[in-house]
């Protein structure tokens, strides 16, 4: 039998890395999409052999984000230089010009970004009302609902496309998005079948193969993303999907690992989210691990909560520590590491104290530490939570760029737009974790405080730790296979008010402080190193996986 063809790289990823080195860090985060596509867009212009992936990247955008006025810009000329139909230029060109922002738009910001969340719907309904044919203030709407957690303000504006002849198949897409951001796998299945595939066939195939993974069905799952992947193998998200779905992670055995094992919570006065969130850890599979709570000053029930979860874990399970004040987040860290005595050899999991856990979570993340012998730490994908929120990513892998005249540390969060639909369930190394859930080697918190109590009470101590691993030859491991949810934004965007928005500040100049901009430019370039190799290696793999089921077909 003649060997399969092998899929070629389209276009090879050394001219990407050299053309558009950030690639590979993907291109689900809203800035990357936006930087990467202009960079393509300029390289086209240019050099017309960028032309078709600056299409099939402009394309893709706007299937993702179809009301972002500059998508869909993008995606009408990219229709015209591909010559599709003339039903889909007509949908699109009626599209990008609805969408062509109006005066008035600059008072936006400022109603956006204000607490209350209620003014911001009653603005946008006014500019809806008020704009005749104008569809941009039903983009900014939209985006307003997932953003604050406003599933009827989303389905207000579903509905007003949907009633709008020349919209209805852009409200229906809508409408599949809302179903998986608020209702779940199986809605969002059922309201994928409304949606015209032709005008969204990369959403529809994504939206789909996501769906049926998350409902057990990743049999199912899998030919349709490896359909799509032959058609954009140019995606390095979709790349590092299709190899997680092919190459999953085999669990670790805890009872067989050669150290302890501990699971430490820090909590202060949340006694109902503490609850949760050790029942949810109760639930989950935790082979010999010692729970160790440390109650950081609290005033309210959580030493019963502790009590009552004491129970419910075993004998000589779960150990509570509590402290007279609170000592903030990175001395809680350091104190549960040093009274624990924990050692080289052991294991240490840190988990918040707002968070549900699904039942694989440790053994999942113990198995990504263990395969990567350079990671000292492990760290799981953030999805919210919150009652009410839509399932969003909050945080995956995060990644540096090198330093600019605004900042010597520029930690780039990967996270998706809109609904998780599965792009960001990866294994790959990277500079740091989210510090929600990780797992760390006990050589990486052994001896000293590997948590910098200058960040107290809270923010960027776990990516100080990291990056001072990261400096010094060490680096995270990503499992986006486990999906945390967590019940509060995760990261700088928790920051309301005045005094925590100085606090924050505070802390990122002290970040900053912390490193030279030639370390920085040195981590940063070995960041993205580890990126392309991940990449190119995991792309060849799923090629050859690939031209094998190619031959099967």
């Amino acid at each position: 039998m003649p060997k399969p063809l092998l899929l070629p790289a389209s276009p090879p990823l050394r001219q990407l890395r050299a053309a558009l080195p950030f690639w590979a860090f993907g291109l689900e985060g809203p800035w990357l999409g936006r930087h990467l596509g202009t960079q393509l867009a300029a390289l086209a212009a240019t050099q017309p052999k960028w032309a078709g992936l600056a299409t099939a990247l402009a394309v893709w955008n706007f299937e993702r984000v179809p009301l972002d006025p500059v998508f869909a810009a993008d995606a009408l000329a990219a229709s015209r230089t591909a010559g599709d139909g003339a039903g889909r230029r007509a949908f699109l060109g009626a599209l990008a010009k609805r969408l062509r922002p109006p005066a008035g738009e600059d008072r936006w910001p400022r109603v956006r970004d204000a607490p209350d969340a209620q003014a911001g719907c009653a603005f946008l309904r006014a500019a809806m009302d008020g704009a005749g044919p104008s569809l941009f203030w039903h983009g900014r709407a939209f985006a307003f609902a997932l953003a604050r957690s406003l599933p009827d303000f989303a389905r207000d504006v579903a509905g007003r496309l949907r009633a709008d002849a020349a919209m209805a198949p852009l409200g229906a897409r809508l409408a599949a998005e809302i179903a998986f951001a608020w209702e779940g796998p199986r809605a969002g299945l059922a309201a994928l079948a409304a949606v015209d595939a032709a005008l969204f066939p990369a959403f529809t195939a994504l939206a789909q193969a996501y769906g049926l993974e998350a409902t057990g069905q990743a049999d199912a799952a899998l030919p349709i993303l490896t359909r799509l992947w032959r058609k954009h193998n140019w995606h390095p998200g979709l790349t590092l999907r299709l190899h997680a779905l092919l190459h999953p992670l085999v669990p670790c055995d805890l009872d067989a690992l050669p150290g302890r094992l501990f699971v430490f919570l820090y909590t202060w006065n949340r006694a109902g989210l503490l609850a949760t969130t050790l029942d949810s850890l109760a639930a989950s599979r935790l082979g010999p691990a010692r729970v160790v709570v440390l109650n950081n000053g609290g005033t309210d029930d959580t030493a019963q909560v502790c009590r009552t979860a004491a129970d419910r874990f075993g004998p000589d399970r779960l150990m509570t520590i509590r402290l007279p004040v609170n000592v903030g987040a990175p001395a809680g860290r350091n104190w549960l590491a040093a009274s624990s005595n924990v050692g080289p050899g052991d294991l240490a999991a840190y988990v918040d104290d707002d968070v549900t856990l699904p039942a694989h979570w440790l053994e999942t993340l113990v198995a990504a530490l263990l395969a990567d012998p350079l990671a000292d730490v492990a760290g799981a994908r953030i999805v919210a939570a919150a009652p009410g929120a839509a399932r969003v990513a909050q945080a995956a892998d995060v990644r540096l760029l090198p330093p600019d005249a605004g900042h010597v540390v520029r930690p780039l969060v990967n996270y998706g737009p809109g609904p998780d639909l599965g792009l960001l369930a990866t294994v790959r190394p990277c500079a740091s974790v989210s510090g929600c859930c990780h797992v760390f080697r006990g050589a990486a918190l052994a001896g000293g405080a590997p948590f910098d109590i200058r960040f107290s009470p809270s923010q960027f101590d776990d990516l100080a730790r990291d990056l001072h691993g990261f400096l010094a030859g060490r680096r995270a491991v990503y499992a986006g296979d486990v999906a945390v949810a967590h019940q509060q934004h995760a990261g700088p965007g928790q920051a309301k008010t005045a005094a925590a928005i100085g606090q924050l500040l505070g802390a990122r100049t002290k970040l900053d402080g912390l490193f030279a901009p030639s370390v920085m430019q040195v981590a940063a370039d070995r960041d993205l190193d580890t990126a392309w190799e991940e990449l190119e290696a995991k792309w060849a793999q799923v090629r050859e996986d690939a031209a094998s089921r190619l031959a099967g077909d």
